[in-house]
């Protein structure tokens, strides 16, 4: 049910508020008059509380006012405040009660209340005093209906076609209403009128074929059919219907030469040839004896150099349902229809998604800068190729790649689109954050990270690279845990998250608890061999671990950890050195 459009509508009330009776007090009608307009002025101006103030003061000096009542109820509504609005709205109907904008929005608060009947009551009445209005009669169609009181929907449909004239869509919807009574005869009579009315409209005619052919009367529906195709030959609907009528006749065979023909037929239309080949596709699934002609039609089709991009999704479903296919063995024809439609959106996702899957960067690279071209607010393609340059170590091509697509994207989203890309926004800003400290940026690297919490609050990888980082600031320890303490309790697994909430205990001073989380890390009772090999036990991790059994007064273990994080390094590390050599424990500052 539409509202009615009120901002104009006030305007004309004000004009008819002057007389709520015969012989009423001039100066009293002035008054009100007065009063009436000064709300409006304030309501055009977005005074609020002066208009309603104003409105209440119309009341005063007249309570039954129908125009006053009817203004106050549009700004009751607007303070939530539904049940006064409508009893207020009724009161203007009440006073009014031929005026066809008041008897509109009462019925729009009944039906939007589920008083349906009472909302059909009021729509009725509008329409005894507007007699064209077919707006009106539509709403009182889908209402009837909905109720599935048919003979009152056909009246309807009928009231409209007298205003307006007959029309294949009245014809249709009336045909659907006499089927659901039971009635075929006036059903079918009801497609006939149109095609008398319009005898050379071709679809009406194949309309009227479909009908019966789903009636079962196939003789009929094929003369509907000739006589279509007298009108237009070359209708992409008439072949449609036509590859239908040795279904309904049962003949299969017929169906399926005339199907596969169509589907190879290059100046048929591209959609008829789509669902052709769809139907092929559910053919061969269902029987395995049509798998050999379905793969010779796909030959077929696929052999040219650039065939319907459809065609070759079709090929996909079919390999993959029929034949189990891999993601390797689809990847070919993605890349093929990227070939042929370098900006088909669907295909870029896909195949960015494998070479994701892959880790191979280099793909990844070259798929996310030609995507690009196309697709410049598409932010994933902006958010892998800056993830992939970062793992390649090329930070600032990664902080530039990130921040291009930030900026194009925060500002031009309405609110809807960036809360669907809010994880994806999240994920670009966490990355930033991390390349941000690589370069040393602390600062840029705290605004990233506080950015992503806002469009991810819970994005744990954030939560825990940013905490780590708190970490290392004596005044932020009480931040750092509660973020690190977020991350366990979403993933209470992972050892990555675990190692960095053991570590802020570490250096809050909390030793004891520190080792427990620990130990959910890495057992030190494991053999040399196993720590070695293992690379959940990074040499941080383990340099971790020896930090805090040094610090709880387990030297020997502290001593072997440290050991076995000096042998995993690559790099000179001179404080774990000293750690070994000096055997002393050790406090991050």
């Amino acid at each position: 049910m539409r509202r009615v459009i009120a901002l104009l509508i006030p305007l004309l009330l004000a004009v008819v508020v002057p007389a709520k009776a015969a012989g009423e007090d001039d100066a009293r009608q002035r008054r009100l008059t007065y009063y009436y307009l000064a709300a409006q002025q304030q309501k055009l101006q977005g005074n609020y509380t002066s208009w309603i103030e104003l409105l209440r003061h119309c009341l005063r000096i007249d309570p039954e006012n129908a125009a006053a009542n009817y203004e106050y109820s549009l700004a009751l509504q607007a303070l939530q405040q539904d049940s006064a609005a409508a009893a207020t709205l009724q009161r203007a109907v009440d006073n009014d009660p031929q005026n066809p904008w008041f008897l509109e929005s009462l019925a729009t608060a009944k039906i939007n209340n589920r008083q349906v009947e009472e909302g059909i009551e009021l729509l009725e009445r509008i329409t005894k005093i507007q007699t064209k209005r077919t707006d009106v009669l539509s709403e009182l169609f889908g209402l009837y209906k909905s109720e599935r009181r048919t003979a009152e929907a056909i009246h309807v449909l009928d009231r409209i076609a007298t205003l307006q004239g007959n029309t294949q869509r009245i014809a249709t919807q009336k045909y659907a209403l006499y089927l659901e009574q039971g009635d075929t005869a006036k059903a079918v009579n009801e497609i006939k009128k149109v095609c008398a009315e319009f005898p050379y409209d071709a679809t009406s005619h194949l309309l009227l074929g479909d009908q019966y052919l789903a009636l079962g009367m196939p003789d009929s529906a094929l003369a509907a059919y000739d006589q279509a195709e007298r009108i237009d030959p070359h209708s992409t609907l008439l072949q449609a219907s036509r590859l239908q009528y040795p279904l309904a006749l049962g003949d299969t065979a017929t169906f399926r030469h005339m199907r596969d023909s169509v589907a190879l037929t290059d100046e048929a239309e591209l959609s008829l040839r789509v669902n052709a080949i769809g139907s092929m596709v559910r053919d061969a699934l269902a029987d395995s004896t049509q798998r050999p002609n379905a793969e010779a039609v796909f030959e077929r089709l696929l052999s040219p150099d650039k065939p319907p991009v459809e065609v070759l999704q079709l090929w996909m479903a079919y390999l993959s349902y029929i034949r189990h296919a891999t993601v390797d063995d689809l990847l070919p024809i993605m890349e093929r229809i990227l070939y042929i439609d370098p900006s088909n959106l669907t295909a870029l996702r896909d195949v960015l998604q494998i070479y994701v899957d892959k880790l191979d960067y280099t793909r990844i690279q070259d798929l996310c800068q030609k995507a690009i071209v196309y697709h410049p607010s598409e932010l994933i393609f902006h958010y892998f190729l800056g993830a992939t340059l970062y793992q390649q170590k090329k930070y600032q091509e990664a902080v530039n790649s990130l921040s291009t697509a930030i900026r194009q994207v925060t500002p031009n989203e309405p609110s809807a689109m960036l809360l669907d890309n809010s994880k994806l926004l999240g994920d670009t800003y966490s990355v930033l954050g991390d390349i941000k400290f690589e370069l040393g940026d602390k600062k840029g690297a705290y605004a990233a990270y506080d950015s992503c919490l806002v469009y991810a609050p819970d994005n744990v990888s954030c939560l825990n690279n940013y905490a780590y980082y708190l970490s290392l600031e004596e005044d932020e320890l009480a931040k750092a845990e509660q973020m690190s303490y977020r991350t366990i309790r979403a993933e209470p697994t992972n050892k990555t998250y675990l190692d960095t909430y053991a570590w802020v205990l570490f250096v809050q001073g909390d030793y004891t608890t520190a080792r427990i989380y620990m130990d959910r890390v890495i057992d030190p009772t494991l053999p040399d061999s196993v720590l070695r090999s293992d690379t959940d036990y990074s040499t941080t991790v383990l340099e971790h671990a020896g930090d805090i059994y040094a610090n709880i007064g387990d030297t020997d273990t502290a001593l072997r950890l440290w050991q076995l994080a000096l042998e995993k390094t690559t790099e000179k590390n001179a404080l774990l050195r000293k750690k070994i050599k000096k055997k002393k424990k050790y406090l991050k500052k």
